[in-house]
């Protein structure tokens, strides 16, 4: 590790009460180092450094290991889903009898593999006149953008699964309730045939203004809701069943992207989000007129392959 980048991390392990003080006496001999072009390398390293903790910070505060089921595996290597594993069977029969053998039957399908990527262009005057100031806004950006990349797709992939099937052996997977009078007899037959299809595991996931309606009967809030810590998360359980809450998106059209009226249930084997390799890659692009890019991407791919299933219900509030 560079001297440059050791500085860095111990002012930014400093204790709080001294560490502004800290970063107005590095902050001219930081803003020199990174700034000269002899030291693009050492530019390189801080990159990396900087969009890494990024990753690991959106990777601790995701939401979708909540929901569905997340593996990492090697950059080199193919994942795979498998179900409706079977062939083999056990039973009673005479001694002495022959002993029938099965082929294991099942549906493999590969995962998708794509890029969660980000790029950010800055002035290079930025670093060398306000070195902490334009670290501290690369990191909150990388850090907010990366976030909502995981639960971004995932409410995508839901909203293009719902409302098929409405059924699933003659049980119900959605309901149409009228705002305000959202009743358990409505929420549980749906929450006891995703429950069926999904092994046990089941998610409520919403708005908080959807998600509201389920606090008259039987939502049980957690602790960092009284605290008002939440935007995104785990808020409390419905009948043993988390109930997570998404802080709403906007695309780049500026349309919300989740719906306010509706509460999906979503079972934990209704797909899943494979990440390729440990850790994303890092450059730093020079561009015109002076800018750099601060770029990455990470290979991962997700894949919502329990819908037709009837591992998804869907309660629309009217």
């Amino acid at each position: 590790m560079s001297h440059a980048l050791n500085k860095i991390q111990k002012v930014l392990k400093a204790d709080e009460s001294v560490r502004g003080r800290l970063m107005d006496e590095t902050n001219a001999e930081l803003a020199k180092f990174y700034s000269h072009p002899a030291n693009q390398s050492e530019l390189q390293e801080l990159a990396f450094s900087i969009i890494d903790f990024a990753w690991q910070d959106a990777m601790a505060q995701d939401i979708v290991p909540l929901i569905i089921e997340t593996k990492t595996v090697g950059l080199d290597e193919i994942d795979y889903f498998e179900e409706d594993l079977r062939g083999l069977r056990a039973y009673w029969q005479g001694k002495g009898g022959q002993i029938n053998s099965h082929i294991l039957r099942h549906q493999r399908e590969q995962m998708p593999r794509d890029e969660m990527v980000a790029a950010l262009d800055i002035h290079q005057d930025e670093l060398a006149t306000n070195f902490w100031g334009s670290l501290q806004k690369i990191s909150s950006q990388y850090q907010e953008k990366l976030r909502q990349l995981p639960s971004k797709r995932l409410i995508e992939l839901i909203g293009r699964a719902l409302p098929h099937p409405s059924t699933i052996d003659g049980d119900a997977l959605t309901a149409s309730v009228a705002l305000g009078s959202l009743a358990d007899t409505d929420v549980d037959p749906i929450l006891r045939t995703v429950m069926k299809n999904s092994k046990g595991g089941v998610s409520f996931l919403g708005t908080q203004f959807a998600l509201h309606n389920l606090a008259d009967i039987g939502l049980t809030y957690g602790d960092n809701v009284r605290e008002q810590l939440f935007s995104t998360g785990q808020i409390g359980i419905y009948k043993g069943a988390p109930v997570v809450q998404v802080e709403n998106f906007e695309n780049f059209y500026g349309d919300r992207v989740l719906p306010d009226n509706e509460i999906w249930l979503v079972g934990q084997n209704a797909g899943r989000l494979t990440y390729y390799g440990n850790s994303p890659k890092t450059q730093v692009l020079a561009q015109q007129a002076f800018y750099q890019r601060w770029e990455t991407a990470r290979d991962a791919g997700m894949s919502l392959f329990g819908a037709e299933s009837g591992r998804i219900g869907r309660i629309v509030l009217t």
